[in-house]
């Protein structure tokens, strides 16, 4: 049984591969049928009816396919330099354990981290990728429940994002077990 981390992981890594190889993203002309919530400032709401987790969504990014399952749903702009991602699963067996997640996130190869935060049910890495390319990840859980978000950007115009990172922070709402799938 492959965990939420694992499918996320190679999700994000195969995302990130076709947009580096094609170069832009096509998702401006699909129509994935993603609810979202307009804003006065043209920032978005999403949730996810399957986890329930709420998070803010940024002007200029799109809907890309959704997963099969349902677990979460990414975001990138047209040219696919800025992606957001945001994920639910269940923690079966401790498949999606915090501090397990934890420690392999912080010895993951490929990047340097430079910032790393950690309470008893959030944590939160950020940096760079080999490629410059910068990175966010926030990941919250309990006992039953897992949820996490992820920004990566070029590093380069960290300035630029990091507004970006800090109202989607604020805003995110991880809200485990509130989606219509629960283990209740």
């Amino acid at each position: 049984m492959m965990c939420c981390h694992s499918r996320w992981v190679l999700f994000l890594g195969a995302l990130y591969l076709s947009t580096s190889l094609l170069g832009t993203l096509q998702a401006q002309d699909e129509d994935w049928q993603i609810e979202l919530t307009l804003g006065k400032d043209g920032w978005r709401t999403y949730q996810n009816p399957r986890f329930g987790a709420v998070i803010p969504v940024p002007p200029g990014l799109v809907a890309l396919e959704p997963p099969t399952n349902g677990d979460g749903q990414a975001f990138a702009t047209p040219d696919g330099k800025v992606r957001l991602a945001v994920y639910g699963c269940f923690n079966v067996e401790g498949t999606a354990d915090l501090d397990v997640r934890w420690k392999d996130d912080l010895v993951a190869s490929g990047r340097t981290i430079t910032y790393q935060r950690k309470t008893d049910s959030w944590y939160v890495i950020s940096g760079v990728m080999e490629d410059g390319t910068g990175f966010y990840e926030k990941y919250t859980a309990n006992a039953k429940y897992g949820s996490g978000w992820r920004m990566t950007y070029p590093q380069k115009e960290e300035k630029k994002y990091s507004a970006w990172i800090e109202r989607i922070a604020k805003g995110y709402q991880p809200r485990l077990g509130q989606g219509f799938d629960t283990l209740e």
